[in-house]
């Protein structure tokens, strides 16, 4: 499907501008898009792709030509040879004018998390637990007695899924793994449901796991019917009770509705307006699958936000041996520093490590780019943001590794490596760092280039060493056009 997935998905219709073979074709659907094309409204979409342990920066981080040797500055590299590029990032040298790397990112509100609670007796501060549950909330983790930390608030992904809710359509997807925890969260300790196999979303995506009713056997007419009235009845009782709830109960139920409009939907198949039916394949990575899965739920318009979480890798994998403990005995020592126990073999088998993820999300920018959508492609009208839980495996959270792929419909700038001055002095924990700016003003300039009225998401300051405060409001102007 690889070779030919242009030919088949032209073949099908999808992101064709006219109706054909008895299909309604997403371009047909009344978008409401950001950017117009031959007279087709094209929406735009957000895929997170979320990767543990950080990365390994010596390996990832790049210089290319009229990048300043210090402060913020920007460079192209859409012209930029395949030689230049970094070990872990060549993989993506095919889509270079279609990227944004962005490195000096911090994790504030995480490091000012960990600067209260070093004097706090009872907390969990194990920066996996609180670097997973805070990496889309951006707010503090909600403690538990005698248990980890969990997300203390609404994650990025739910809310911009809301604001992009088509009717009809699931407002947001949650795919693939947990590092330990979960990363996306309907609110405070509730989690967002997760669909943890490709088979499992793609059946998800189709309704195949119900047999469609052909009139020839009483018993698929007699599931459809009682699902139906379960969700009926659900609703109505869900009317009755509410008036009668307090504000904090209200809203629980509130959102235990909205999971029951999405698995209706569900039970449905495929939502009016999107019909298509590709066949599953089950080869290469389960990564892949889920690859080819979300080119079809964002292609088809089934939902306009998309979170993925790769799967924790094998050693063997990415060419260690078999029963390696790559956390403890790799990524703790990959980084030289005062906290780690450096070794050049632990740097080496992790940069193999982000070399494979590397590869994984090169195949996912493929198969999005091999969408025709109006003018471009899928990828052209998509922002693809990889991130990870922690800055390195040695547990940095002031230098997070971020890539953007796709333009959101132009909205985003591309073709360009963006380095950001450290240039903030604030503590965390016992230590000061020097930072770049902060994980929340990402996720404010995605919001605004996905055409949402915001300046602010999660914490919106923390203190300065020597006083004073930073600000983490606002966007990031180097990512806009």
């Amino acid at each position: 499907m690889t070779m030919q997935r242009r030919q088949f998905l032209t073949a099908l219709g999808l992101g064709a501008a006219s109706v054909g073979g008895g299909l309604m074709l997403p371009g047909a659907m009344g978008w409401g898009g950001r950017a117009q094309a031959g007279g087709e409204d094209v929406p735009a979409r957000l895929l997170l792709w979320i990767t543990p342990h950080g990365t390994v920066p010596n390996a990832w981080a790049m210089s290319p030509p009229g990048l300043p040797a210090s402060g913020t500055g920007v460079a192209s590299i859409a012209t930029l040879e395949d030689a230049a590029w970094s070990r872990i990032l060549a993989p993506l040298a095919p889509f270079k004018q279609k990227l944004s790397i962005v490195e000096g990112i911090a994790r504030t509100s995480a490091i000012d998390y960990e600067r209260r609670g070093a004097a706090t007796s009872g907390w969990d501060l194990n920066r996996h637990h609180f670097g997973q549950a805070s990496l889309l909330t951006c707010v503090d983790p909600l403690q538990r007695a005698g248990s980890t930390c969990i997300g203390g608030g609404e994650s990025v992904d739910q809310v911009i899924g809301r604001a992009l809710a088509q009717p009809g359509r699931w407002a947001s997807r949650v795919y693939g793994a947990n590092h330990q925890h979960p990363y996306n969260f309907v609110a405070a300790g509730e989690a967002a449901p997760r669909v943890t196999t490709a088979r499992q979303a793609y059946d998800d995506l189709m309704g195949v796991y119900m047999p469609p009713d052909d009139g020839g056997d009483p018993r698929v007419a007699a599931i459809q019917r009682g699902r139906a009235s379960a969700l009926d009845l659900a609703a109505r009782e869900y009317d009755a009770v509410a008036p009668r709830l307090g504000t904090a109960d209200r809203q629980k139920l509130e959102r235990h509705a909205q999971l029951l409009r999405d698995l209706e939907i569900s039970f449905r198949g495929t939502t009016p307006g999107a019909s298509c039916s590709p066949t599953y394949e089950a080869l290469g990575h389960e990564m892949d699958r889920f690859a080819r899965v979300m080119s079809l739920v964002l292609g088809c318009d089934m939902t306009r936000m998309v979170s993925f979480v790769t799967m924790p890798l094998r050693p063997e994998e990415f060419g260690l041996p078999v029963g390696t403990n790559v956390h403890q005995d790799y990524a703790h020592n990959s980084v030289a520093g005062p906290d780690a126990a450096f070794t050049a073999e632990a740097e080496r088998g992790m940069i193999e490590y982000n070399l494979f993820y590397a590869r994984r999300f090169a195949y996912l920018l493929e198969q999005l780019d091999s969408v025709p959508e109006g003018d471009g492609t899928l990828l052209d009208h998509t922002a693809v943001v990889w991130i990870s839980e922690l800055g390195t495996g040695t547990h940095w959270l002031h230098d997070m590794p971020v890539v953007i792929a796709g333009g959101a419909n132009g909205v985003l700038r591309t073709g360009q490596y963006v380095r950001y001055a450290r240039s903030n002095r604030v503590r965390q924990g016992y230590s000061e760092l020097s930072i770049g700016p902060a994980q929340n003003q990402l996720y404010v300039t995605l919001m605004r280039a996905l055409g949402m009225d915001v300046d602010a998401f999660g914490a919106e300051s923390t203190p300065l060493v020597g006083g004073g405060s930073l600000s983490l409001r606002g966007t990031l102007p180097e990512l806009l056009v």
